[in-house]
């Protein structure tokens, strides 16, 4: 199980560590379902997380918040975790980083410990200026624009690229701004862990802008049901996807007459009850195909279809591609059993 150690010490920004946390149980937590589905799979985290810091008492508090221990820094190479974090620290000038800086040369020590053993660094924002001092020459990095001129100024032996926002180079992947720390992680993930679930972990924390673009185009063209048999009878057959459609049964329950019922299903939302159950059987099938493993033949019955070409058919019409591949597109869980 690789292990992560997330250094801390005064001034440091806290919320990134927070971050890295989160991430990292986020890519365990897809994990899991790997394990479900595999007899073989370890049962165990893929990742465990603690803190390290000079004086392991006074973050306590903190460890209990991340779900981990705190321990001291590491005095051998023995002690490493597979991966470090450096967290940015804050400073109001750089007067005051280079004073903070000189303050932290325990902590700066423990970095270059790590990087002379092999293990990965990763760094965000003015995190990286804990790093400046120890990188090798040649070393690539990206920096914000905030320490940018400091660095160059004092460390020109580094190859600053503050044009790109991640830059993976050796054993020391650097961010340049804070709103990359998820991104940050999903990078040591994709290092540590196999490219599946490095695969899925983006799919899942990133975000994907066209993906979202046609889920909005989506939600826009969703009618606003307000009308109360309607609402009835749209309920009865989100519960019911999996049976035939009876539509003396959907009035019954909506308390009206069939008549009644298509003329408020055309007023209120533009299509018949059957139109609708075949849109929410396809909507929940795509759910299923992205979220669960289960075979196309029983997500295909779960949504109340017994043919699998009719079944194919609906799937490419509302999506655009053959259900196999809209489940590698956008699969959250069922590619961990591919």
């Amino acid at each position: 199980m690789p292990r992560i150690d997330l250094l801390t010490y005064p001034d440091v920004a806290f919320s990134t560590l927070a971050t890295a946390a989160d991430t990292l149980g986020v890519a365990n937590a897809l994990a899991s379902m790997q394990a479900r589905k595999r007899a073989d799979a370890a049962k165990t985290p893929v990742f465990g997380w603690r803190l390290i810091a000079r004086d392991p008492s006074r973050w306590q508090a903190a460890a209990e918040t991340l779900a981990c221990p705190c321990d001291a820094l590491p005095e051998d190479d023995t002690q490493l975790g597979d991966a470090l974090i450096v967290p940015p620290l804050h400073f109001d000038h750089i007067g005051t980083l280079e004073q903070r800086l000189a303050l932290l040369e325990v902590e700066r020590a423990t970095i270059r410990r790590y990087l002379d053993a092999g293990r990965l660094v990763a760094s965000s924002f003015t995190g990286v200026a804990m790093l400046a001092d120890v990188l090798p020459a040649g070393q690539r990095l990206t920096v914000t624009w905030l320490i940018a001129g400091w660095v160059q100024g004092y460390f020109p032996h580094l190859k600053a690229a503050p044009a790109q926002a991640i830059v993976s180079s050796g054993n020391v992947i650097t961010a340049r701004a804070m709103e990359h720390g998820v991104a940050l992680m999903h990078r040591v993930v994709a290092r540590l862990a196999d490219a599946r679930l490095a695969r899925t972990l983006g799919n899942t924390v990133l975000d994907h802008p066209s993906r979202g673009e046609a889920i909005g185009i989506w939600l826009r063209s969703k009618p606003a049901i307000r009308d109360s048999v309607v609402l009835r009878a749209r309920r009865y057959l989100q519960q019911h996807l999996h049976e035939p459609f009876d539509l003396g049964r959907l009035a019954a329950v909506a308390s009206t007459s069939e008549r009644t019922l298509l003329r408020h299903f055309t007023k209120t939302v533009g299509m018949s009850p059957l139109q609708l159950l075949h849109r929410l059987r396809v909507e929940r099938a795509c759910h299923l195909l992205e979220v669960s493993t289960l075979s196309l033949t029983t997500i295909a019955e779960q949504c109340g279809y017994q043919d699998m070409s009719a079944f194919r058919r609906l799937i490419r019409r509302h999506t655009g591609r053959p259900p196999g591949e809209h489940r590698r597109a956008h699969s959250v869980r069922a590619e961990l059993r591919n």
